[in-house]
């Protein structure tokens, strides 16, 4: 499991299953800037998004190499 705090970020969302949030970024990730989806284990992690305020995340993180985005999948907030 990996922790990142995010400062700077945009909230997306879905239309599938009643519309779901997600989170776009860009991370150092082992030295390198990447972009990064973060998609949430439950629906109820995704109420209190607010890109205003920093948020701390903690999930997996899946590396397709260089050309693709990271995927943080099985996320959740960190109070």
């Amino acid at each position: 499991m990996t922790e990142l705090l995010l400062t700077k970020y945009r909230i997306q969302t879905t239309g599938a299953d009643g519309g779901h949030n997600y989170i776009l970024t860009e991370v150092l990730h082992k030295g390198v800037n990447r972009k990064i989806v973060i998609i949430f284990i439950d629906k109820s992690e995704e109420i209190n998004l607010d890109e205003i305020k920093p948020i701390k995340v903690k999930g997996e993180i899946e590396d397709s190499g260089i050309e693709h985005d990271l995927i943080m999948t099985n996320a959740k907030v960190i109070q």
